[in-house]
């Protein structure tokens, strides 16, 4: 099963649990030397720092989370029977409410369904729903691709672990299952972008 790929999944959605035995024994440091007196300039001049692609963490962090698996970078979803089953009544939820589309000219505002909305509504109810029954946050994104039509279209993707193995999912209410997101892929969707891990930010979907 693939895993949907960009700068900022969390911790326990990149690395099986296997690379905390086979790092713990590594011992390189992350921290460098003092820089003493050597000039660094003004702070005044500043720019975000971009994420890039995924690597494996230093083995200190993986040691860190071997005894501190409450913290909350290095929770992951085990997804099993209970999980599974609670990811398809959402998807099954969605299927009650009246797909509507915004009037042309309209501003797009984005809110919960309740009992109609558009894609974006939808997602968000999917959301809304995961998160009540106690998803992370960090696991519940949303996100934007264009469908095998070629239209601008929202979903949620849920990412988790499956069998010791990193796996996204998506809840469309396109469809009446929830399918992951290679199968989407394989049948022609496009992705171009979702929720960050954590903030306000989106990054984009590389694939």
């Amino acid at each position: 099963m693939a895993y949907l790929m960009n700068g900022s999944v969390t911790f326990g959605a990149r690395f099986r649990a296997a690379a905390l035995g086979l790092l713990a024994t590594l011992s390189l440091s992350a921290c460098a030397t003092d820089q003493g007196t050597a000039h660094v300039g003004s702070a005044s001049s500043s720019a975000a720092m971009r994420d890039g692609g995924i690597v494996m963490p230093p083995a200190g962090w993986l040691n860190f989370c071997g005894q501190h698996a409450d913290d909350p970078s290095c929770k992951v979803v085990q997804l099993d029977q209970t999980r599974w089953k609670e990811l398809q009544a959402v998807q099954a939820s969605l299927r009650s409410i009246q797909r509507v589309s915004e009037k042309k000219g309209q501003a797009d505002l984005w809110q919960v369904a309740d009992r109609q909305g558009d894609c974006e509504d939808i997602a968000l109810l999917a959301r809304a729903r995961l998160l009540a029954a106690g998803w992370p946050l960090s696991s519940v994104r949303l996100a934007t691709a264009w469908t095998e039509n070629g239209d601008y279209h929202t979903i949620l993707t849920v990412d988790a672990v499956k069998n010791g193995t990193p796996v996204t999912y998506v809840l469309d209410n396109r469809f009446a299952v929830v399918l992951s997101y290679q199968k989407l892929a394989d049948i022609g969707y496009r992705f171009h972008m979702r929720q960050a891990a954590r903030g306000p930010n989106w990054v984009a979907v590389r694939s």
